[in-house]
This record gives C-alpha cells, sequence and structure tokens, in this order.
C-alpha cells in the first residue's frame, strides 16, 4: 500500500474509492480532494484493478498498526506445563511421560514435574528423589529445583546456539 500523490495521480483518470459505506468510482482529483478534506491520506488498495482500488485513511496509523502486528508475531509464546508422576510407576509409562517432556521442552515451553506421595509413601520421600533423578538424566534441559516438602522439578529449554 502506498499514499496516492500528486506524482502518481496522473496516471489514473478514475479510481474507485471504498471504505466506510463507500464504494464508488470517481476522478482521482474528486477523491484526492475529499481525502484533504476529511486530513486524511489517499492510499493504494490495488493499482492492478480497472479502476484502481484507492482508501481515504491515516496512512501514519495504517502503518504504526503493521508494525505492531510484525512485532506481536516474533514474540515467542512459552508456556508452563505440568506432568505429575507417581513413585510406583511403571518403565513404560515413565517412557510415554519423558517423550512428552521433550515434546513440550523442543516446544519451547517450561515443564513443571511433581511426583505426589500418598500415605506410607510420604515416609521414604528418597524413591521419589530418586525417580525426579531418573527424568533429569533423560531429559536435556535446564533444570530448577523446588525445594519443599513435596519432590518438584522446574524444566526449562535449553538454548540452541546458532552456528
Amino acid at each position: 500500500m502506498e499514499i496516492i500523490g500528486r506524482s502518481i495521480a496522473y496516471r489514473f483518470d478514475k479510481v474507485r474509492i471504498v471504505g466506510s459505506g463507500m464504494n464508488e468510482i470517481v476522478t482521482i482529483r474528486d477523491a484526492m480532494t475529499r481525502a484533504e478534506e476529511l486530513g486524511l491520506d489517499l492510499v493504494m488498495v490495488s493499482p492492478e484493478a480497472k479502476p484502481p482500488v484507492v482508501r481515504i485513511e491515516d496512512f501514519k496509523k495504517l502503518e504504526y498498526e503493521k508494525k505492531k502486528a510484525k512485532k506481536a508475531k516474533k514474540q515467542p509464546v512459552s508456556s508452563l506445563k505440568e506432568i505429575q508422576f507417581k513413585v510406583n510407576i511403571s518403565e513404560h509409562d515413565l517412557a510415554t511421560k519423558l517423550a512428552k517432556i521433550n515434546k513440550f521442552l523442543e516446544r519451547g515451553d517450561k515443564v513443571k514435574v511433581s511426583i505426589k506421595l500418598k500415605g506410607r509413601e510420604r515416609e521414604n520421600p528418597e524413591r521419589a528423589h530418586e525417580l525426579l533423578e531418573k527424568v533429569v538424566q533423560a531429559v536435556d534441559c535446564k533444570v530448577n529445583r523446588i525445594p519443599g516438602p513435596i519432590a518438584m522439578l522446574l524444566l526449562e529449554p535449553v538454548k540452541k546456539t546458532k552456528k
């Protein structure tokens, strides 16, 4: 999109104005006069159309919105996912959950790993810490340990260096 100035206007006899309640074919001079009266710009939407399509709007505001949308697309989206384990987990179930953790980390998400201890399991928290060690060894990531009576880890993806 570009602003139609006096230098471009001589190329067209008539243009189609589209926008808020408008869809009509007028001369280029009339279109430029309407834009000046409103204090806005005449912006070319489709120069290939017959007649060319223009819109009356604030060009600087349009450029600002484009930049803002482009910036919003660039920001990485990362969220916190939680995976819960039980102390008495089978090897197959452990492998499945580890695969899920790897998938989340590859996407750039952080993963909170917690182990639920029920009943007499609370008497031997060492088993929970051993399970956490298995998880840490199986996954390539940055590890933050969360202290407390409940066995928890916060896993963050490792930033890849560009070569």
